[in-house]
């Protein structure tokens, strides 16, 4: 008995703390009041001091209690588990409308693929000015052009139109019709060539940019390429028409292009060609550097070795003399310039003809002669051959200096490959023959792409290094999250 009355007192001491309402609330009040309020309760009675814990705290934590309070969590849990699904969704979405970082790698094949046609349509339009047969088509039909003349009917319409150019009349006129037509398909199969080209690239060029597979400044530069393409077939016929009208041309001269118009579309054509071929090897480089950020990282660094920027500099130079060089080549082409002095070193009796020779009064249009220097150096044949074999000359220097400065440099390593000057030598030495001729203008392109090439290996791309650093500190956060949570576990 004294045992029973020592516990009421106690349970009387405790029963102005807790009110019947915190220690009695039924399931639908506790609904009402928040499961904050009833974890506040329970805080509250834990809190209770008492001389046997386990007898007191059980019955009020039973079994049905624990249940309820766990269902009550796990409705918390539910009700924000559509916000966070909600969110994941709404960011999946976002990334896949919006463009990757970096390009994927089909898009660097085709650019690849597109340079290469382009390669050899520069070769096959070298072939056609050489057979003479860029001015058998006088008229300039994008679309209906695609097809050639299908009956003889056509045929005659076509050979009279160009009976009628200065061409024939001065030149080809005792052409047959069988005649016409060789150099006829020529010009189109050219002509063809290029709608290739250009279908060949935009229909692609679409679908990679409707399906997000290239990074924006990627997706502008196919959009630039593209219009270059359009410009390019443009120059093309605006060349043909220097050569179909005779005041284009000095009087009783050989009729043929003008050599602006032929070195600006060649111009466009090499340009073309570089753009594709240099992003095409951008895209998989990146790709290559990204598969590994900290290696990556790690190569670009070595970029920046100050022993290397007189090198990247140095090749930037080449590929602009290299340019120059081929710009030189075609006003060379376009002025038959190749066709007097067919000697080397020698031209006539000296290195270089007279001096009034090179600056001879006739090409002078103004009565001051202020233009006489520059419209000799780009319409007297003479002075025009000249530059080029000093051009020529001096790349070929330059490459032979550049390779040996690359193999005193411990951080250059690659070396540059033969230089096609030899087959320039050999061209002017056997009067311009077509083989010769055409492998001359196909190294002069091999020359371009090699030091394209070699720039894109030692070029140091900014976007690429800031993409890396923020993968590598990505990866970084997510070794240290790891860790962290394996030494939790633990």
């Amino acid at each position: 008995m004294a045992s029973l009355g020592t516990s009421a007192s106690l349970w009387r001491s405790f029963v102005p703390r807790l009110s019947s309402k915190e220690l009695f609330t039924c399931r639908q009040c506790l609904g009402n009041q928040g499961y904050a309020n009833a974890a506040k309760s329970i805080r509250r009675f834990g809190a209770m001091p008492s001389l046997q814990p386990n007898k007191i705290r059980t019955p009020l934590f039973s079994d049905k209690n624990r249940q309820f309070f766990t269902s009550s969590l796990r409705r918390s849990a539910a009700a924000a588990a559509p916000a966070a699904t909600v969110i994941a969704e709404e960011s999946a979405a976002k990334a896949k409308s919006s463009f990757p970082k970096i390009s994927d790698k089909s898009v660097a094949y085709f650019l690849l693929a597109s340079a290469a046609s382009v390669f050899g349509i520069v070769i096959f339009g070298g072939l056609t000015r050489l057979t003479e047969s860029g001015l058998s088509i006088t008229e300039w039909r994008p679309v209906t052009g695609s097809m050639p003349p299908m009956n003889a009917a056509d045929w005659e319409a076509e050979f009279a139109k160009y009976r009628a150019s200065p061409e024939f009349k001065q030149l080809n006129s005792h052409m047959n019709l069988d005649d016409f037509k060789s150099i006829y398909y020529m010009e189109w199969i050219h002509r063809l060539w290029g709608r290739f080209v250009g279908m060949s690239f935009v229909i692609p060029a679409v679908y990679f940019v409707a399906r997000k597979k290239v990074s924006t400044p990627m997706a502008w530069r196919l959009f630039g390429i593209a219009g270059l393409i359009g410009f390019q077939g443009f120059l093309g016929w605006w060349m043909v028409k220097s050569g179909l009208k005779d005041d284009l041309f000095a009087p009783g001269s050989h009729p043929r292009v003008s050599q602006y118009r032929l070195t600006a579309h060649l111009g466009a054509a090499f340009v073309c060609y570089v753009a594709m071929l240099w992003n095409g090897l951008a895209i998989l480089r990146s790709n290559r550097l990204m598969a590994d950020a900290a290696s990556g990282l790690k190569q670009l660094e070595a970029l920046r070795d100050p022993r290397l920027a007189i090198f990247r500099r140095s090749v930037a130079g080449l590929a602009l003399l290299v340019f120059t060089t081929v710009m030189s080549g075609g006003l060379v082409a376009g002025l038959d310039a190749g066709l007097i002095y067919n000697e080397f070193p020698y031209m006539g009796k000296g290195l270089a003809p007279p001096s009034s020779e090179l600056w001879d009064a006739h090409y002078s249009r103004h009565e001051d002669r202020s233009d006489l220097w520059w419209r000799n150096m780009l319409e007297n044949p003479s002075l025009v051959q000249l530059d080029h074999r000093i051009l020529a000359m001096t790349t070929f220097t330059t490459i032979m200096a550049l390779w040996a400065y690359s193999r005193r440099s411990p951080t250059v390593k690659r070396i540059l490959p033969p230089r096609p000057v030899g087959l320039g030598i050999s061209t002017l030495l056997y009067l311009v023959p077509t083989p010769l001729a055409s492998a001359h203008q196909a190294g002069s392109l091999f020359l371009l792409t090699w030091v394209i090439v070699l720039g894109s290996r030692v070029w140091h791309p900014s976007r690429t290094a800031k993409l890396l650093q923020m993968a590598a500190k990505a990866r970084s956060q997510q070794l240290s999250s790891t860790s962290a949570s394996a030494v939790k576990r633990l």
